[in-house]
Formats: C-alpha cells, structure tokens, sequence
C-alpha cells in the first residue's frame, strides 16, 4: 500500500528504516526519529502500514485483523516487544532528530546532508547518505639520532639537518682535539625522537698557549704563569756568571698549548761568587788572566787593551767577555 501525499500522515508508529531494511524506526507522526530497533523476523518483506483511524462508537474487535494481515493482539504483542528491546538499546543509538517535512511535501535542497521524506511509504524511495568520514590520529613524524661524534661542527650541523633534528647548543670544552670536533652529543646514537627536536653539542676547543717567561725574574715569571692557568714547578741551577734568580729555560716552551692546570717548570740560575784570585790571575776565569784595565775576545769588535780566546767563567766576570751568561767566554 502506497501512501499518497495527500492522505494524512500516518500515525506515530514503529515502521521499516527506509535506510536499512534490518531495522525498525519510530514515526511520530510528523517526522522520522532517531530511535531504531533490529526488526523481527516475523516481519521480513512486509511494509508496516498506518493503523486506520476509527470514528463513532463501538470498540474494536481484538481479533480482527489488522492491514498488515495479522492480528490485532499480534500487533500489540509486537509493539511491546520492540518497546523493550528499544529501551534496551536506545542509548547507542540515538541520533539528532531529522528535519520535519514541508507542508507541500516538498524535498529537501539537494545540498543538504540527507533528504527527509513526508512519509514512510515515501521515505522507501530515498537514498542513505553516506556516513561522514572518521577522523584518523595519526603519529607525529620522528626522526633517528645519527652518530656525530669525531665529526667536525659544520659536518654534524649538516647530518642532524637532513634527519630533520637541530642544534640546540654547541658547548666548548679544552681538547687535544682538532678545534671544532665533535666530543658528545645529548641524545643516543639510533635514539627514535620526535622529529624537530634539538641536541646540545660538546666541541672540542684548543688548549691555552704558556707564557714565556725566560729572562723574567723568578717572582714575575711564577705570577704570570699562575694568572694563565697553570701550576708552576721551579729548579735551581748554580751557575758561576751572569744574573742571579732570573728564568734560564722553561718546559713546555713559550707559546706551547698545555691543558689548563698542567706544571710548568722553569729553571732559575743561582749565581757562585768565587773566592779571591791569585795575586798574578784575574779572579774568575780558568786558563788564568793576568790582571788588565779590561779585556776582549780576540778577533771580535774590542779595543783591549788586552784580547783572549775561549776563556771558562768559574765566578765572578768583570770583564763582561761571557755576553749570553752560559760559563763560556769567547765561544
């Protein structure tokens, strides 16, 4: 039986889903709504009908037959049946109430989600809208940790790039490493991270160069190698001419790199006064130097008056002939 538009709206009943043919959907008598129920087997390939509307006196007879051929306590037997079985699933499936149909039976505009039938007989017609797409959670991108170790900066700044990874923070520490080479790095090689993330380098950066301090004074030389970082270690040497408690020589050299902390040595010339000379030998010289106003190194630039060749300085030197304060005189 087909329902014409013209006929008044069928009474609020359940009736077959126009959308899925396994279920039975509630009609309110104006619209469709969002209360469905499995449909029983009883029912399969029949169209439920609006009951007829009675008028005048008299009650109905309960065994009459209803439209759909079955009944009367069939049909209300049923409807209790699907009751419960609706109360017993209606909370999962409950959807918004539809839109209600014009007045002139008209569809709906064509770009809304769904077209809402005038009737049931009608809403058989209709086409189900497809469902709306379920958001999918997807993981955010993540990146591996490559190995930068002994690389130099530049070369790790590169590689953490191309993995999609940063550079947070270099830190220098002293190294006999190359400057710039890589010591550690804050994330563990192969480390699965998300992608963007930062790492804090440690480079290497070049130990402190030492002072030279030969020719300085013992006290001098000790203070400015103590204010670059460095401990200091001082020998003595005994030495029989030249300045008294200044730096002879110096391990590691002047301008040598050393690891901040490290002993410095320097060597500090002790200076022997000898004794008095002979009365026919100048005091502090061995071969012997007779006495004279002064003396020069034969050969060189001196005018004497008096001139020798190579000479040992054992003490004091009044003739100034041992110039670089080695103990040799006229090399």
């Amino acid at each position: 039986m087909t329902i014409s538009s013209s006929a008044p709206n069928p009474r609020a009943d359940w009736y077959p889903d126009p959308h899925n043919p396994a279920l039975l959907r509630y009609w309110d008598g104006r619209q469709w709504t969002g209360h469905t129920s499995p449909r029983p087997g009883g029912w399969a390939g029949q169209q439920w009908q609006a009951y007829p509307q009675r008028s005048g006196g008299g009650r109905a007879d309960n065994t009459r037959s209803s439209r759909s051929g079955l009944p009367v306590w069939a049909v209300v037997a049923l409807v209790v049946f699907v009751g419960i079985a609706t109360l017993a699933v209606i909370g999962g499936v409950v959807t918004a109430p539809e839109p209600a149909p014009s007045a002139a039976g008209a569809t709906s505009n064509t770009n809304t989600a769904e077209s809402e039938p005038s009737t049931p007989s009608e809403a058989l017609t209709t086409t189900s809208p497809s469902a709306p797409p379920t958001p999918t959670e997807t993981e955010p991108p993540r990146s591996t940790v490559p190995r930068l170790k002994g690389l130099s900066r530049e070369e790790a700044e590169a590689r953490l790039t191309t993995a999609g990874l940063g550079v947070s923070e270099v830190r220098q520490v002293f190294s006999p490493k190359a400057p710039g080479t890589v010591l550690s790095q804050s994330k563990k090689v192969g480390t699965s991270v998300l992608t963007g993330i930062e790492v804090i380098l440690v480079v290497a950066k070049p130990y402190p160069q030492v002072p030279g301090v030969v020719g300085r004074l013992k006290a001098a030389a000790v203070e400015r190698l103590r204010e670059a970082g460095f401990k200091v270690s001082v020998i003595t040497e005994s030495r029989t001419s030249g300045k008294d408690g200044v730096v002879l020589r110096q391990t590691p050299a002047g301008d040598a790199r050393a690891k901040p902390g490290s002993s410095i040595t320097i060597v500090i010339s002790s200076v022997i006064r000898p004794v008095a000379p002979p009365q026919n030998c100048t005091a502090g010289y061995d071969p012997c130097l007779a006495p004279a106003s002064d003396y020069d190194c034969a050969g060189g630039s001196g005018d004497g008056p008096k001139y020798t060749g190579f000479v040992r300085v054992t003490g004091y030197d009044p003739y100034d002939l041992d110039a670089d304060g080695d103990g040799i005189a006229c090399e």
